[in-house]
């Protein structure tokens, strides 16, 4: 791939991202599917913990969802009854290939109550990710969360909507 092509392609995967977050804070369900391949994996297996310096994760195992329409609705029912914000920055993207790529996104999420008036979460991590040229454009074909810290309510966010998250898993 000449350097020209490269530079496109990194930027369409940063506005793919931009968009995966947008889309799924303002709740565009079909816009979200259409950021992942057909057959995308969504790893949080990791993305309900976070690991103290030193030490051991410290919070629940997340689900691991396979497929597009199964990633929507994994995320759509996650976020029934709360808002979300999301940010991603400082994108570390490399492309493989003509229709292969993979990267580094930080990432920052505040998660409120349905009232958006009461802080459920805020939280800092990275998405690892793969990329995939499909259907003419860049899609995710899977992505891991990790985080650095979460920062939950007393009451745990986990009993805002997510207590058990195999409950919201549909695999």
């Amino acid at each position: 791939m000449d350097p020209l092509a490269r530079l496109i392609a990194i930027e369409e995967i940063k506005q793919l991202k931009a968009r995966y977050f947008r889309c799924m804070d303002t709740r565009q369900w079909q816009e979200v599917g259409e950021t992942f391949t057909r057959d995308g994996v969504f790893d949080c297996s990791e993305g309900f913990q976070h690991t103290p310096l030193g030490g051991k994760p410290i919070g629940v195992e997340g689900p691991v969802t396979t497929g597009r329409e199964n990633i929507v609705a994994w995320i759509k029912d996650a976020f029934v009854k709360q808002t979300s914000l999301h940010h991603g920055h400082c994108h570390e993207v490399t492309i493989d290939s003509d229709t292969e790529g993979h990267g580094v996104i930080a990432m920052n999420d505040l998660i409120r109550d349905g009232s958006r008036t009461k802080t459920l979460l805020s939280a800092a991590g990275h998405y690892w990710e793969r990329y995939r040229f499909e259907d003419g454009a860049w899609r995710i074909a899977h992505t891991k969360l990790t985080r650095l810290f979460n920062d939950v309510d007393p009451d745990g966010f986990y009993t805002a909507g997510v207590d058990d998250p195999a409950e919201n898993v549909a695999v």
